[in-house]
């Protein structure tokens, strides 16, 4: 589980260091958008344009995520120059970690004020007011 990961350091390093930053959050994302392996280069390809990231600056990006232990990769069958990356967390989870890390970081642990100040920051749809109701609802029941 990402959250043990997070909790427990004992190379010393900062919390969020095991976390994925902007740019590697954006390798991420590419791979669970895909939804199956792939290459470097094939992430640099998938990438939106706006990125501007190179090849290389991909690379670098994936050696840390796997440090990281956020992928993991196999070694092409027929080519053991070409690793197939893929993403060992899931979105999901990810988003529950960076979000516990947020609210830690800048609201003092408070994940009612972290809410109340990102609701009040645009407009909900119906929709979306629905799902927080919901959310409400079940958070009472779990009182």
């Amino acid at each position: 589980m990402l959250s043990d990961i997070i909790d427990i350091q004992e190379d010393g390093m900062p919390k969020e260091e095991m976390l994925p930053s902007e740019s590697e959050w954006m390798i991420m994302e590419t791979l669970w958008r895909c939804g199956h392996d792939l290459t470097s280069a094939e992430i640099a390809d998938a990438l939106p344009k706006s990125s501007k990231m190179n090849q290389r600056m991909v690379r670098v990006l994936i050696n840390r995520l796997c440090k990281k232990g956020m992928l993991t990769y196999t070694v092409d069958p027929d080519d053991a120059r070409v690793y197939h990356y893929s993403a060992a967390r899931g979105r999901q989870e990810c988003q529950r970690a960076k979000s516990s890390a947020f609210v830690e970081n800048y609201f003092e642990g408070n994940r009612l004020s972290a809410a109340f100040t990102l609701l009040e920051g645009g407009k909900l749809s119906a929709e979306q007011i629905k799902e927080l109701e919901d959310i409400l609802k079940k958070a009472r029941k779990d009182i």
